[in-house]
């Protein structure tokens, strides 16, 4: 929810050639990327002023080339989670585990916590 805080006002207003439909999918996308934010990522961020958990460093490819950008697993989950806070509908489970299992390389499961930002705060869920 913070991240629908942080949107500011301005940006919800409609402009005169936008509609409501392109505004709610704004803020679903949003809301999803703030959700895979939450995800124990393996690697680090590009950089610490980073707000978002893409892209990343030090994460590499079966040939061992190192990654660069995003995956195009991260915009196919951010897509199917948005879609779904579209349209306000439950999410599909066997959908979305499908979807986090096409990045399981990606997750660090050693750390075995998620990450949850809270007014500026991080707290660690276990």
């Amino acid at each position: 929810m913070t991240e629908l805080k942080r949107l500011e006002m301005s940006r919800l207003a409609i402009s005169p050639g936008g509609s409501h439909k392109e505004t709610m999918s704004e803020l679903a996308f949003t809301l999803a990327s703030g959700i895979i934010d939450t995800m124990p990522f393996v690697g680090s961020k590009l950089n610490a002023e980073q707000e978002r958990a893409w892209p990343r460093t030090g994460i590499f490819t079966d040939d061992g080339v190192e990654m660069t950008g995003i995956p195009p697993e991260i915009y196919e989950l951010c897509e199917l989670l948005a879609s779904h806070i579209e349209k306000g509908v439950e999410f599909d489970v066997f959908q979305v585990f499908h979807k986090i299992a096409r990045i399981d390389r990606l997750i660090d499961l050693r750390k075995g916590t998620i990450t949850l930002r809270e007014e500026g705060c991080h707290q660690r869920v276990e």
